[in-house]
């Protein structure tokens, strides 16, 4: 099969051209297989995490290998609701500064590259036609797309002659066990698409978050024209293009999506009063100017001593130690370092919640996530001054430009057209009534997959079983250490895997994330690199089933994969530990960095070069081994085999860690500070 070429779609919105390849128009039939000794791998999704898990794939892929990428919503294709054409803007902002927004932690240049090098402008808007990107830039959302897309198809034009891309556009109504792979069942785009069977080796889940949550108090008002249930729908941006300049608005929720709203009717024109209410009346910060993400380290919390914990000794004991920390750190009310300080603490907490979370009951932890969680939401990300500036200055007001955002901290009861339908009225627990021309929904969307809405997650978790909802928070799906489906018995899924906010109460209990920070870009770049080196090991020809054996976890460390893997060759000891001692040198002096060299190749040519030092190195080493401890050929065999894994394994999880970020060895060095840690 032939790799897909970029063609121009005449599509455009707000100047941004849709761009999609030849394989985006194919349908598969449904009875089509792929051909002999090619293997197949699905991607439901392609918005961030399934376009991103294909390029990984791309990359690595080095057997016959076809990768198809369906996506639902042509709108939402490479960027999702965070950075597709049909979500946002040309004034909607990353949350995060050009310098840290790179596809490949390994390669943090790669998007400053792309951007001031590489990137057709020209269909950008003036703005940003002769912009310059360096390391603290903002960047619209809509150009991230574009890099996206491109880097996809870069990918595709520079994978092994074998390995291609097919994109379908359909919904997936379906995936079901067929053999020792998968059927994905998937409905075409248009109504003559029909319903078409995709058999798969793999299956990656990339279906991104489940609906917004539809309050109780909205159940007059849901059919109502004035009501926007999603910010984020195809047709949104039109629907707030509509809106009377002077009309009144209603926002629900004050996290980053009313934000994202704010920034979308400044964007239509709007000058009218805009009401943030939610319960807390929590907002997000701002980042200072000169503002630098960096790790900071703290002691462990107090109350972590106690014997047991109860939800009011942990309410408590974080009150009480935020309140150390603060007077520790000199934290000034309305200092430039007030506006972060939460932020970073609740990053450098993230073991303490691991922890934390560990020790408490399930519905103790799902009380408290659920009581706290707008506090959490925006204590633990600030914004960019492009998207938090704009709507604050905005709850200030100038001399001639009148205060038009205020933010409410009240309970809704109730909401009811009136007025023939032209006005709404909102009714508060503890507030006077108001009217309002218009209201937006920003509370979020839904996270428990117990009853989910989704028809394709309703069948993998009430239907096949095949998933089950996330034990301990009750929010997204329990996952195995690569994200494989943890079906409703406990067992773990072989070919089966999820990527994206599916993973949120995963990363919680497992990396002890909270608040918009599971759904980083960050944290989404790892699972897709992760996961896609996962799935391509198990479809590798495995000479030894013990491949797929292996602890979970052990990895993170090569003394203990070492060791794990000479407890069953050498039982005696001295030869035991010269063994594991031999195996340790090796790994740390020889095949971790061939592996990370390999990893860290910009294209294929480097990619193979590597590989190849790579396996013939441990070819030689294996031989070594047999030679200086009696190992029979197939013993030998086994034992390159699996440290090549776990080193390999390794490799990706020290370049997915956010503590040991890669350095900047570009023209973009110098623009780079890397903050001293703070010691405890």
């Amino acid at each position: 099969m032939q790799h897909p070429t970029m063609q121009d779609d005449p599509t455009q919105e707000d100047g941004m051209t849709e761009m999609t390849t030849q394989a985006s128009s194919l349908r598969l039939d449904p009875v089509e297989g792929t051909a002999a000794g090619t293997r197949r791998v699905t991607i439901v999704g392609a918005g961030f995490s399934g376009t991103l898990t294909a390029i990984r794939l791309l990359h690595f892929a080095a057997a016959p290998l076809e990768i198809c990428l369906i996506e639902r919503e042509e709108g939402y294709r490479y960027g999702g609701i965070a950075f597709g054409w049909a979500a946002t803007n040309w004034e909607h902002m990353l949350n995060i500064q050009a310098g840290r927004i790179t596809l490949r932690r390994e390669r943090p240049e790669d998007f400053l590259e792309w951007a001031n090098e590489e990137a057709d402008r020209s269909e950008w808007p003036q703005k940003w036609q002769y912009h310059t990107f360096g390391v603290a830039c903002v960047v619209p959302r809509r150009i991230f797309r574009q890099y996206l897309a491109e880097r996809l198809h870069d990918a595709a034009a520079d994978a092994h002659a074998e390995v291609s891309l097919r994109e379908l556009s359909g919904e997936v109504i379906d995936v079901h066990r067929q053999g020792d792979g998968y059927v994905v069942k998937y409905a075409g785009a248009t109504k003559q698409g029909g319903v078409h069977e995709l058999p798969s080796d793999q299956v990656i889940l990339a279906t991104g978050h489940l609906a917004p949550v539809q309050a109780p108090f909205y159940h007059r008002i849901r059919d109502c024209d004035r009501f926007l249930a999603d910010p984020y729908a195809p047709g949104a941006q039109e629907w707030f293009r509509e809106i009377g300049a002077e009309e009144s608005v209603l926002v629900t929720g004050s996290a980053l999506s009313a934000f994202d709203t704010v920034i979308s009717l400044i964007h239509a024109g709007h000058r009218g009063q805009i009401l943030i209410c939610s319960r807390g009346g929590h907002m997000h910060g701002t980042y200072p100017v000169d503002h630098e993400h960096d790790i900071w380290q703290a002691r462990r919390p107090p109350f972590l001593d106690a014997e047991k914990l109860t939800p009011e000794a942990v309410v408590e004991g974080i009150r009480a130690e935020y309140a150390h920390l603060r007077a520790e750190h000199g934290v000034e009310p309305g200092s430039a370092l007030d506006a972060v300080f939460p932020e970073r603490v609740m990053k450098a907490w993230e073991p303490y919640v691991i922890e934390l979370i560990s020790r408490m009951d399930a519905r103790d932890v799902r009380m408290l996530l659920d009581t706290y969680k707008s506090l959490i939401v925006t204590n633990r990300t600030s914004t960019v001054r492009e998207i938090g500036g704009v709507v604050r200055s905005r709850m200030r007001g100038y001399n001639g430009a009148p205060k038009t955002v205020d933010v409410l901290s009240a309970g809704i009861q109730d909401m009811r057209p009136v007025e023939d339908g032209t006005k709404i009225q909102v009714v508060f627990a503890d507030q006077p009534d108001i009217v309002v021309d218009r209201v937006v929904n920003c509370l979020g969307n839904k996270t428990d997959y117990e009853r989910p809405d989704h028809p394709l997650w309703h069948g993998l978790v009430n239907g096949h079983g095949y998933a089950q909802p996330q034990t301990k928070t009750r929010r997204g799906i329990e996952v195995g250490t690569h994200g494989q489906l943890v079906s409703a018995d406990g067992t773990v899924a072989a070919g089966l895997f999820g990527v994206g906010p599916m993973r949120q109460g995963d990363e919680t209990t497992r990396r002890g994330r909270l608040g918009a920070f599971v759904f980083s870009i960050g944290t989404l770049r790892n699972q897709c690199f992760d996961t896609a080196m996962e799935v391509l090991r198990r479809l590798e020809p495995a000479s030894d089933e013990e491949q797929m054996d292996i602890p979970d976890g052990i990895h993170h460390c090569l003394i203990r994969s070492s060791d794990w893997i000479a407890a069953d060759l050498a039982a005696e000891e001295p030869q035991a530990t010269r063994l594991r001692e031999r195996l340790q040198s090796y790994a740390k002096d020889n095949a971790y960095p061939n592996a990370v060299n390999y990893l860290q190749a910009q294209d294929r040519t480097e990619r193979r070069k590597y590989r190849a030092i790579l396996d013939d190195d441990l070819a030689d080493f294996g031989a070594a081994l047999a030679r200086e401890f009696g190992l029979t050929d197939r013993q030998a065999r086994r034992t390159v085999s699996l440290l090549a894994t776990l080193v390999q394994k390794h490799a990706v999880h020290n370049l997915c860690d956010i503590t040991k970020l890669a350095g900047w060895d570009s023209q973009y060095a110098e623009q780079v500070k890397h903050a001293p840690r703070k010691g405890a």
